[in-house]
């Protein structure tokens, strides 16, 4: 069997029930071993984890971070592909075999990334560039990019091609749907664990270009709907956080800059969006409490 799945949760379990429930449904004769790492820090709901006694769950007595989770499976994979998988994703259709004769067949490509869908249909941005210091001003959550989505900066980093079908290099692809080849693994390593959340995906497939591996975007092997999920005012402003730390330990670790004076620009950037950001954060749960006390 050719591939090995890792699904790192963290308190999603409505989700994740319906993420697991597509890997049975779908070609599950293609997965070797699925691996739940559990970073939720509560018990998980017996009876989830009696519903897919085929999986292996890792439950950590704390959250440790994205990248942490994932290694704790990759020191276990034995499958030739090992596929990271959001908790709020979902395979759709036939998908490992088209996904397994490419891959077979292109050999110098250790990453590849699937089209990824929202739940409105629309294609995902999971395509990207390695982000610059006109992203940390104008990336695709800035204010910038708010008043005018289909601006040449956002459209250069971020490739959303309705129409797109052929692979196509790419600097990075999302780590809610990757394919990584495991001998790719075994010679670039695993995730970077300074990376807590956010950002880890860029560092490794970044890492494997400069090793000399290819990371392909392909549209056409197949799809995956990532849904998302709402979060709480804590949750978010923790997401905001690492966001933008992780953005900056990313420009930090590859800043060729004398003096890394390109980092210094980046984390004025980052903090100049977390700043807009966490006010709009602010204004909008300020809001929904406000109405929240008005009603009867």
């Amino acid at each position: 069997m050719g591939f090995d799945v890792i699904v790192v949760n963290y308190r999603c379990h409505e989700a994740l029930t319906k993420c697991l429930s597509s890997l049975e449904t779908w070609e599950s004769e293609k997965l070797s071993t699925v691996f739940v790492v559990d970073n939720s820090e509560v018990p998980l709901p017996d009876e989830l984890v009696g519903r897919f006694p085929r999986f292996i769950w890792l439950v950590n007595p704390e959250n440790v971070g994205f990248s942490r989770a994932v290694n704790q499976a990759l020191r276990k994979v034995s499958a030739q592909y090992v596929c990271l998988l959001n908790p709020d994703a979902e395979i759709s259709g036939t998908f490992w075999s088209p996904v397994e004769d490419w891959l077979n067949a292109n050999q110098d490509v250790a990453v590849l990334g699937p089209r990824i869908i929202d739940t409105d249909g629309s294609i995902q941005g999971s395509a990207r560039a390695f982000p610059t210091l006109a992203t940390a001003f104008f990336g695709r959550t800035s204010l910038f990019s708010r008043l005018w989505p289909h601006n040449p900066i956002t459209r250069k980093n971020i490739l959303a091609i309705p129409s797109l079908r052929a692979p196509i290099d790419v600097d990075w692809v999302s780590g809610a749907c990757m394919i990584v080849r495991r001998s790719a693994i075994e010679q670039v390593g695993s995730l970077d664990k300074k990376f807590y959340l956010y950002w880890e995906d860029c560092d490794w497939c970044t890492r494997f270009r400069i090793a000399g591996w290819k990371v392909v975007y392909h549209p056409g092997v197949g799809s995956v709907i990532h849904h998302g999920g709402r979060a709480s005012m804590n949750a978010k402003w923790t997401a905001l956080y690492h966001f933008h730390r992780s953005a900056f330990l990313l420009y930090w670790k590859y800043d060729r800059t004398p003096v890394k004076i390109g980092s210094l620009f980046a984390f004025a950037g980052a903090m100049l969006r977390c700043g807009i950001q966490g006010l709009k954060l602010v204004t909008f749960y300020s809001s929904a409490k406000h109405q929240d006390q008005r009603r009867p």
